[in-house]
């Protein structure tokens, strides 16, 4: 009804529906595919046609409905699919994306056709070189409708298939209660034969092993840069350590081997870090076939762990081949990608693209590219394009598989710095959750997105949930201080510092947030002190941290000193952001704002909401306009219950 629809005939497992409008026809099928998709997936093809069609007492006739069930027959699941006359009347949509596929020769259409793929966000893109249909004709079931009637061109027809969705075989089983075990993948032992070069392959395989793991219900997997310290030889003091391997309940080993493009791996499971084995065994398989073997390996250990569900252990079927040489490329760039200094980052990134330029069909290599460009853009100087080139990678990657949880995440983070489609970020964090709920970096962002809507609780707990699944990351446990330290709990926020100071040597951001803990309690030397080294480690703390504090406790002169410094500087979005801060502690309201309307925004800018800015600066009309304008809501008090 919303969408002005109406649904006229049902066959089987699926239905006929007519429209008023071609775009109603497909904004409602974006909408279906994307609710179809919560929770329990249901699998759902649609196609879309616009024509005539005659209804009568018996039948319902028109080569309309015959071309839009050919449409629907070439669509795989959780696509919707529309003629070249569909597509005449949505082009220029600015909320429907498409993407064109191929000319068809349907059976028993005299002219050829050309079809598209609906590309929004959440919707399969299929590949038109393996695309198949029923191409035989067959003769569509009637409902029985009393009246004849001929229905105007405009109407579009929407043809759906929900398979199997009324016998329900594909839907989970399993209803049993499931305990969460909590484990640990340490890095898979590797010769590196050819040198620390094949370091990326030892990561690579050890995060392949996480990720499959990942998506089975009820195993809550430790990332990989955590269990890097389990391995000894990390600067992370023991009794953080200790702390957490005691609330571990498995261990995962393995021996991993390479010959040529033969991969060999001896798994093994216990319940102790060096403790008696309960499982092991031997797998062995060509590359190009590695996620089949990793996902295999994962079902067997969970069974082993007595939480596979019947649903777990048949989703190892339909996983796609790789090929060699683009997985290799795709290896080498989440390795260096993940690397902590910026030459190593744009080594990664090329990697990633040479990938995608090998196998542009790859939705992981575009979902990496995504999350590198959402990073670079929290950098002090990012390219001006950076944005909206992770916007189009993490699209790419949900258009090739919807049930990429890294492209989810990649668009959450996305929307969450940039594009500012608060509802979008929502979903798409609630999407990236569903398929692989381990992945730190996603619950991390999510904490920032719902602190900037004062979700405090929120906001807190899912910063934690990042800390217990990555405890030896000092971003997960310093950046939770500050939260603590918005909501007042200062004792809580100083214990994760000083967790934070335990893992790293020079910890910029925990003496960041220390000092700022230190300036609200009204220690305004330690406070200084503690900032002035985080800037001495990193040194736009120095603008964004210490210049404004300086100006908040009186030190003018020096506040001045250092803006200037920033304003003599090349223009970027994060000194924009910085001068801001500084002008706005300083009370020079016009140049705050001047300064905080510069054309490029730093992926920080949201959050002159809750934080960066005197509250006093808050009430200014002027700066109500750009939160306005950003479609968030006015600043207002933080939402938070200590006893919850």
């Amino acid at each position: 009804e919303q969408y002005s629809g109406e649904i006229i005939m049902y066959y089987g497992d699926g239905t006929l529906s007519i429209f008023d409008s071609a775009i109603d026809a497909v904004q409602c099928s974006i909408e279906m595919q994307r609710e179809m998709q919560e929770g329990l997936t249901v699998p759902l093809r649609i196609g879309i046609h616009s024509g005539d069609i005659v209804i009568e007492e018996d039948d319902i006739v028109g080569d309309s409905v015959n071309l839009a069930s050919r449409i629907e027959s070439l669509a795989s699941v959780g696509s919707v699919l529309i003629s070249d006359k569909v597509y005449d009347d949505v082009k220029n949509n600015p909320k429907i994306q498409t993407t064109f596929l191929k000319t068809f020769n349907l059976k028993n259409i005299e002219e050829p056709t050309d079809v598209y793929a609906i590309s929004n966000p959440g919707l399969v893109v299929p590949d038109p070189e393996t695309m198949t249909g029923k191409l035989e004709k067959e003769k569509i079931p009637f409902f029985s409708l009393k009246n004849k009637m001929l229905i105007p061109s405009i109407i579009s027809l929407l043809f759906v298939a929900l398979l199997a969705f009324w016998g329900g075989s594909f839907l989970n089983k399993s209803d049993q209660d499931i305990t969460s075990k909590k484990i640990a993948v340490i890095p898979l032992a590797y010769d590196f034969s050819a040198g620390d070069e094949e370091e990326y392959f030892q990561s690579g395989m050890t995060e392949a092993l996480i990720t499959e793991l990942s998506k089975i219900k009820g195993l809550f997997v430790i990332n990989r840069p955590s269990t890097q310290v389990l391995l000894g030889g990390v600067g992370v003091q023991e009794v953080l350590v200790n702390d957490v391997v005691k609330d571990i309940d498995y261990f995962i080993n393995g021996d991993l081997e390479k010959d040529q493009n033969e991969i060999s791996v001896k798994v093994f499971l216990s319940k102790e870090i060096d403790g008696d084995l309960l499982f092991e065994k031997n797998y062995t398989t060509d590359i190009s076939e590695i996620r089949t073997l990793w996902r295999d390996v994962s079902v067997d250990l969970a069974g082993q762990m007595g939480i596979l569900s019947e649903e777990e252990a048949n989703r190892r079927i339909g996983l796609k081949s790789v090929k060699p040489e683009t997985y290799e490329l795709y290896l080498k760039g989440i390795h260096y990608m993940n690397q902590s200094n910026p030459m190593d980052m744009s080594r990664g990134m090329t990697y990633m693209q040479e990938a995608i330029d090998q196998n542009p069909s790859d939705p992981y290599a575009y979902a990496g590219l995504a999350e590198a460009y959402v990073r670079l853009g929290h950098g002090p100087a990012p390219p001006p394009d950076v944005f909206p080139k992770a916007l189009a990678a993490a699209q790419r990657a949900i258009q090739l598989d919807s049930t990429c949880a890294e492209g989810w995440a990649a668009l959450a983070h996305y929307h969450t710095y940039f594009g500012k489609d608060w509802e979008l970020a929502e979903y798409a964090f609630n999407k990236a959750d569903e398929l692989n709920p381990n992945m730190a970096y996603n619950h991390y962002h999510r904490a920032w997105y719902l602190a900037l809507f004062g979700r405090m609780n929120e906001a807190i707990e899912e910063h934690q949930l990042a800390q217990e699944l990555d405890p030896f990351i000092p971003l997960h446990t310093a950046w939770l201080g500050e939260l603590y330290r918005w909501v007042g709990e200062y004792d809580k926020a100083l214990a994760e510092v000083e967790k934070s100071s335990q893992m790293v040597e020079y910890d910029a951001i925990g003496n960041l947030v220390k000092g700022w803990i230190y300036i609200d309690q009204g220690k305004v030397e330690e406070g200084i002190a503690a900032l002035r080294k985080a800037a001495e480690i990193n040194i736009g703390f120095k603008y964004i941290g210490l210049a404004p504090v300086l100006a908040r406790v009186g030190n003018t002169d020096e506040a001045k000193a250092i803006a200037q410094e920033l304003e003599a500087a090349p223009p970027t979005g994060f000194g924009a952001l910085c001068l801001g801060s500084i002008y706005a502690h300083l009370k020079d309201n016009d140049k705050a704002l001047q300064c905080l309307q510069f054309e490029q925004k730093h992926g920080w800018y949201p959050w002159i909401r809750v934080l960066f800015m005197p509250e006093a600066f808050k009430n200014d009309e002027r700066f109500l306009k750009l939160i306005r304008d950003m479609n968030l809501p006015d600043p207002a008090p933080l939402d938070y219950d200590p006893e919850l």
